[in-house]
């Protein structure tokens, strides 16, 4: 799904949803793969964003951040009943060496009258995990979801 310069695509796999996701920027690649994510479960052309959620994650390296991202992503629909469909990412690397991510997602309340439920994820996983920062300040990222 192209989406601002960025997109986000569905790979074959036999039993799980593997996830790419591209960007200009990392941060946008991060921001494409909240959306791949949700677009497994909801169709994302019915949500109607009337709220804003922040969302902080962090890890110790790339990969460790992108789960614990998509993680909280995913948490806020399962979890809370929120369906999101706009994201907005700041990724910096700390002193220390470790990643932190400050989000903002735009959303709605979960209706299944209206939104079409496509399937469950069970969970985020590391599995098949790849974030590649390109020369020319692209990214691309590659994940599993155990549906």
């Amino acid at each position: 799904m192209l989406m601002a310069g960025g997109y986000y695509r569905f790979l074959d796999h036999m039993t799980d949803a593997v996830i790419e996701a591209h960007g200009a920027s990392l941060e946008e690649a991060f921001e494409q793969a909240a959306r791949g994510l949700n677009d497994t479960m909801i169709d994302l052309a019915e949500v109607r964003p009337d709220r804003e959620i922040e969302i902080d994650a962090e890890g110790h390296d790339l990969e460790s951040l992108l789960f614990d991202w998509l993680d909280k992503v995913m948490l806020l629909l399962v979890a809370d009943g929120i369906v999101t469909s706009d994201f907005s990412v700041r990724i910096r690397k700390e002193r220390d060496d470790r990643y932190t991510l400050h989000g903002v997602v735009r959303g709605e309340k979960l209706d299944l009258s209206r939104h079409k439920y496509k399937v469950e994820i069970k969970a985020v996983t590391y599995h098949e995990m790849v974030v590649r920062q390109e020369q020319d300040g692209g990214a691309t990222v590659r994940f599993l979801l155990d549906l």
